[in-house]
């Protein structure tokens, strides 16, 4: 058995192993109490302004890490 045949037939039990955790994962948002928690939690004003204080400092973090690879020439 060539080395292709083993890799080809390794990823597709990676693949399939992917679907199946992918698959129950979104199972368990679909529910309906999962779903009315996080409508919830999106009218809620405080984890609005909590995503968006997120939102700021991942922007700033990219933009930090942008400046230092043109000024260092270190990549992230």
């Amino acid at each position: 058995m060539s080395k292709n045949i083993l890799e080809k037939q390794q990823l597709a039990q990676i693949n399939q192993i992917n679907e199946g955790l992918a698959l129950k994962i979104l199972k368990w948002l679909m529910k309906s109490k999962v779903k009315r928690a996080l409508r919830k939690m999106g009218r809620d004003p405080e984890m609005k302004a909590a995503i968006a204080d997120m939102n700021y400092h991942a922007e700033r973090v990219q933009q930090l890490a942008k400046e230092s690879e043109d000024e260092f020439g270190i990549s992230f």
